[in-house]
């Protein structure tokens, strides 16, 4: 299912689901609210949703923009899923360290989005035989 709106762009690639910012380089007051209300209203009656945000194209992010962050992480965990950024330049990344917020965001960086991509979804591969291990040794 593809759905694109005004400044992100979502893309299903099975059990994730791609959010590529497309709209603005810039995620500053001119366009922060909307990035969080078209983030959230994705998000919102999703469960399970695990989404990789995109910033290849972001090049400025505000700190408002880290609280809209938040409240997508927020969304998605209310709902059971969870939450990766890729592709953010060095500077970004460096805004994620500074306020620590990095220890709250799974960030792959500079990697590319396949790359990305494929690390998250061993991820979830993994967790989910964890997940079943742990429930048959329950059961025993």
């Amino acid at each position: 299912m593809n759905a694109a709106k005004g400044l992100i762009s979502f893309e299903n690639k099975g059990h994730v689901t791609l959010g590529t910012i497309t709209g603005t380089n810039t995620l500053d007051g001119l366009h922060v609210d909307d990035f969080g209300r078209e983030a959230c209203a994705y998000v919102d009656g999703k469960p399970g949703l695990n989404l990789l945000l995109d910033f290849r194209n972001v090049t400025y992010l505000s700190s408002a923009a880290l609280t809209e962050l938040l409240r997508v992480r927020e969304a998605l965990k209310r709902e059971g899923g969870s939450l990766r950024l890729c592709c953010l330049s060095c500077e970004i990344q460096r805004v994620f360290k500074i306020t620590n917020l990095e220890k709250l965001f799974h960030i792959h960086g500079e990697e590319d989005t396949a790359e990305a991509l494929s690390r998250y979804e061993r991820a979830l591969s993994v967790a989910a035989s964890e997940g079943a291990w742990a429930a048959q040794d329950a059961g025993a």
